[in-house]
């Protein structure tokens, strides 16, 4: 066996040992419930894109709307923040959240359990009502403006068209279980051995 067939072999292999799970959806879906608990089931460490792009925010004193803006006028922004969770994915075992890092680890053809989590609307609202101390009017404002921005970078940025859900394994309606259900159906999906 020549040494390129071997280490392409041993590539194969590390890649299998290494447990990827994406988890994406709207705000108020249960990603960062979710990816805590299976961060802590799993053994394995959880980055969110959205908690990076909080704490940006935060640093700069800005809400999220403007610095989505910001994101929008400075396309390598958002690509910095997409490469550096995609970077994550292909060195080690990692749940990652980002609104393209289901659609972007398919395109690189990254192994990965891709998980979209559903969620009606006025459910979010109440879940991000309670979360940020707003009305629920307010929330699904808020998340539906946030949601025409984000939605527009990336079909931008991307060509990603964000109401398509093909780039996922699965799709979880999150209304109709609790958190700990979801998180036992993606740890049972993950620790499936598709090989």
């Amino acid at each position: 066996m020549t040494s390129s067939k071997r280490s392409k072999r041993n590539t194969k292999r590390a890649a299998k040992k290494r447990l990827v799970i994406i988890l994406c959806g709207l705000a108020g879906s249960g990603k960062s419930t979710t990816a805590k608990m299976l961060s802590k089931k799993l053994r394995i460490p959880r980055i969110s894109a959205g908690d990076i792009f909080r704490a940006i925010a935060k640093e700069r004193r800005m809400n999220l709307i403007d610095l989505g803006r910001y994101a929008e006028a400075h396309p390598q922004f958002d690509k910095d923040l997409d490469m550096r969770l995609l970077a994550e994915a292909k060195k080690r075992s990692v749940i990652l959240d980002g609104r393209a890092t289901g659609f972007l680890s398919k395109k690189y053809r990254i192994p990965a359990l891709k998980v979209w989590l559903s969620v009606d609307p006025k459910v979010s609202a109440r879940r991000v009502a309670k979360r940020e101390g707003i009305s629920p009017a307010e929330a699904l404002r808020q998340s539906r403006k946030r949601e025409r921005e984000i939605a527009r970078r990336l079909k931008a940025l991307y060509g990603l068209d964000t109401s398509n859900t093909s780039y996922y394994d699965v799709v979880i309606q999150t209304d109709d279980y609790a958190p700990g259900e979801v998180v036992d159906i993606i740890y049972h999906l993950a620790r499936y051995d598709r090989t």
